[in-house]
């Protein structure tokens, strides 16, 4: 097959739906469809969100299907055909955790904006439910993205009360159709690049002086260290039991060192980069905070705040800001050309988003996560 247009079909064209072929590489004949899935990502999100710096790459989605050690993960495609080959049009997403929430299914759908509202969410939609259950799940989950902008009309709002979205977004009014009701509401913050480095130094010492001779710091890239490794799964454990979860009816997936260094060959295979930092209580040599930040040379503009986490028995002491601004000064060094970063945290976590807030992070969109039976 030859590769797809960059340039959407006619929106009078018929789709079809298919599965995603596997590949082991984009030379593959049918990399034509990881090709298309991520030229739909972004213009979505273009569309959508204002920007596509979150769109994946081909060889990130690629990877990502390949990976299915701790999340099974479905996708099917719709699929326009058109003069100079086919055109991804529309993708839906299946994730089905493997060692927790059996009975769970996380569900995503994506259809290009000049092909709305001509079934195709609709297809995608009733293809998820038919194979989550057969699969055996009884509840799916369902996140949509949104931009920053104001909501206009009618606005949702999660039972917690924190956060809302607009009903009127294409991605919310298909989770309602489909039954599903709004649980909870995370906030996308961005920071533009360079922080000041005079400003990250304050926040370094300050931090610094709070948590005293107790604590020292870690700074490392890909690889984590074998001798953190243990530890650092740990930290990644106990972020996942913690994190607010507003409405969900969901439990914590699981993390151990072999999931961390599954982690880390997919970030390899995907081309990207990392820098952690990372906290130890002296006195017993524990790990108890980290922070990562992550990026692609294939998307030079950006990176992506991961996990950060710190261990509510050693809170108080300032380690989240002590952690970030010590990584934000080694990403500075080893990223200079970056210009903005991008983090995600729940609206029910009002500690975190105080310490992003104080670095300079401002609102940039957010996610709103649907929920409901099978």
């Amino acid at each position: 097959m030859t590769a797809p247009s960059a340039v959407p079909a006619p929106t009078t064209s018929t789709w079809r739906l298919m599965d995603a072929p596997r590949i082991s590489s984009l030379d593959d004949p049918e990399a034509w469809a990881y090709q298309g899935m991520a030229q739909l990502h972004a213009a979505a999100e273009l569309a959508d969100l204002g920007n596509a710096d979150a769109a994946p790459t081909p060889v990130g989605i690629m990877v990502a299907l390949n990976n299915q050690s701790y999340v099974r993960k479905l996708r099917r495609l719709a699929v326009v055909d058109a003069p100079d080959g086919p055109q991804v049009v529309g993708n839906a997403v299946l994730n089905l955790q493997v060692r927790s929430n059996p009975e769970l299914a996380i569900g995503l759908i994506v259809v290009h904006p000049e092909h709305r509202r001509q079934g195709i969410g609709t297809a995608l939609a009733e293809w998820l439910r038919t194979t989550a259950r057969a699969e055996g799940r009884t509840s799916v989950l369902a996140p949509v993205d949104f931009g920053a902008e104001p909501p206009e009309g009618e606005v949702l709002t999660p039972e917690s009360g924190n956060g809302h979205v607009s009903a009127g977004l294409p991605g919310v009014h298909l989770a309602r159709k489909q039954g599903l009701d709004l649980q909870i509401v995370e906030r996308r913050s961005r920071v533009d690049l360079p922080v000041a480095p005079e400003a990250v130094a304050r926040f370094e010492a300050e931090s610094s002086a709070a948590a005293g001779d107790a604590y020292r710091v870690h700074t490392w890239t890909a690889p984590t260290p074998e001798e953190w490794i243990e530890q650092y799964a740990a930290l990644e454990q106990a972020l996942a039991d913690d994190e607010p979860r507003g409405g969900l009816d969901m439990e914590a997936d699981v993390w151990d060192a072999e999931r961390i260094r599954g982690e880390e060959a997919a970030i390899a295979a995907k081309g990207d980069q990392y820098v952690v930092t990372a906290a130890e209580h002296v006195a017993t040599g524990q790990l108890v905070a980290m922070t990562m930040l992550q990026w692609n040379d294939l998307k030079p503009d950006h990176s992506d705040q991961q996990a950060t986490v710190v261990l509510k028995a050693h809170r108080g002491h300032r380690l989240g800001m002590l952690v970030k601004a010590v990584n934000l000064r080694e990403h500075a060094r080893l990223r200079p050309g970056s210009r903005r970063i991008y983090t995600w945290n729940n609206e029910e976590n009002p500690h975190m988003l105080a310490i992003n807030v104080a670095l300079g992070f401002v609102p940039a969109g957010g996610c709103a996560t649907f929920q409901g039976a099978l």
